[in-house]
């Protein structure tokens, strides 16, 4: 969001006015404090959403050739599973191909 500060200030305020808003009118409705309350925690999220999501510190980007690369096809992953799948074959009746 660095890119568009003052896109962010704007959508920003939005959300902030909208919240006020809701927060207004679940105030002035008949209920139980705790239903008013649950309500009104509800309608700060998409204010403290936006909030949060410019102070997390996110992992930076690798560049492609940084990348963790695909396992090649036929690589064994897990070769230590091969006496269960071997097992589970010999359960179910289908030979071993390999």
């Amino acid at each position: 969001m660095s890119s568009h500060p003052i896109l962010f200030a704007v959508l920003m305020f939005a959300s902030l006015c909208a919240t006020i808003k809701i927060w207004s009118m679940v105030l002035r409705r008949a209920g139980h404090p705790w239903g008013k309350c649950l309500l009104m925690f509800i309608s700060v999220i998409p204010f403290f959403g936006p909030v949060f999501f410019v102070f997390i510190d996110a992992p930076p980007v690798l560049p492609l050739a940084e990348q963790e690369k695909p396992f090649p096809k036929g690589t064994e992953i897990y070769p230590d599973f091969y006496p269960l799948i071997n097992s589970i074959r010999k359960i179910f009746g289908q030979s071993k191909v390999d």
